[in-house]
């Protein structure tokens, strides 16, 4: 009787012991669960503090802490976010000889820009043309769309119809948000594009980028203030990557220039950036695609109404003065379809 009357005091405090295990191991599990999360978006933040404050936590740290904290975000985003493994590398400017060697139709290859003073604002109503100065090649093309938030807006559309017209045709998306020329620690534009150009054998690559661009900028441990002709001299020799990978391997660029932005920075970032995209792509001989006409002038007041010929007030712009709702996301579609249509003619 002894022993049955022990059998539920037993029972009872196995229970109590597993129940205050189970507690203890929930103590640990939650916080271990939030630090691998925490880890896990590392580059984000990193991301985010070198867009905004041109500030590098991971540069800031010890080399092998830095290795040890990052090392799961890293992994994650490689291989998830970013569709891929590949190592990023950077492009040395081109020499004369490489460019010759591979008979590519720019026989020459454009001075480094030299800036001594920023562009002069254009007269209201100017607006910097569009360049049409590549033939495509005959055949099926493989394009790249690159660039920030305002080529994700643009892309599907891009797509959609392009594939509808020439079905026998290749596009890829390597659109990325928060992305740009500027802060290239956590998405390095010229390296990848260069990149994609050898993995996929691209014979076109379009760009739209900017507005994320417009702040200080670091290079090799010297602040460029923005606006500034030497943030400008740095901005434009990226650009010129961009470019001499693309003449290097032979491949076709347009360039789309930004339109009217509402804000005062990004709106002076604007200006001056398509400044420098329609005098690089000049000095290159490749595309620039100005979609000023269709969305709105930046020598003029920012609207987000445009009239239509038939009368009729249609809003082309979101709500933060920079994206565009879906009826100025079609015009900017047909802009560059039309463009490419052009290169296509004999």
């Amino acid at each position: 009787m002894e022993r049955q009357k022990a059998c539920p005091v037993s029972f009872i405090t196995g229970f109590d012991m597993r129940r205050r295990l189970s507690a203890f191991q929930l103590t640990w599990l939650l916080p271990g669960i939030a630090l691998l999360v925490c880890l896990s978006w590392l580059t984000s933040l990193e991301k985010y503090l070198g867009v905004r404050h041109q500030f590098s936590l991971e540069a800031s740290l010890p080399p092998a802490l830095a290795q040890a904290l990052f090392a799961p975000s890293r992994w994650l985003d490689e291989r998830v976010r970013s569709g891929g493994g590949r190592p990023l590398f950077r492009l040395n400017w081109p020499s004369s000889l490489d460019v010759q060697e591979q008979q590519i139709s720019i026989n020459h290859v454009p001075e480094p820009p030299q800036l001594q003073s920023l562009p002069e604002p254009l007269m209201p109503g100017q607006f910097l043309a569009t360049l049409v100065q590549q033939k495509l090649v005959p055949g099926p093309q493989r394009i790249l769309l690159a660039g920030d938030s305002m080529m994700q807006g643009i892309a599907p559309l891009f797509m959609r119809d392009i594939r509808r017209m020439h079905p026998d045709w290749e596009v890829h998306d390597l659109s990325r948000q928060s992305t740009g020329l500027t802060a290239r620690n956590y998405f390095n534009w010229p390296a990848r594009i260069a990149d994609e150009m050898d993995a996929k054998s691209l014979t076109l690559v379009v760009i739209f980028l900017g507005p994320n661009d417009p702040l200080d900028m670091l290079v090799d441990g010297q602040r460029h203030l923005f606006p500034s002709p030497g943030w400008a001299l740095h901005y434009a020799m990226r650009v010129d990557e961009v470019l001499a990978a693309a003449v290097q391997r032979k491949v076709r660029v347009i360039w789309m220039g930004l339109p009217a932005m509402q804000e005062g920075r990004i709106r002076a970032g604007a200006v001056l950036q398509n400044h420098i995209f329609h005098a690089r792509a000049t000095q290159w001989r490749t595309d620039y695609l100005t979609i000023e006409p269709q969305i709105g002038l930046l020598s003029e007041p920012f609207e987000r109404f445009k009239r239509k010929e038939d009368g009729q007030r249609v809003n082309l712009r979101a709500d933060d003065g920079i994206h565009l709702t879906p009826t100025g996301l079609r015009l900017i579609n047909q802009a560059l379809l039309d463009h490419i249509d052009q290169a296509r003619q004999p």
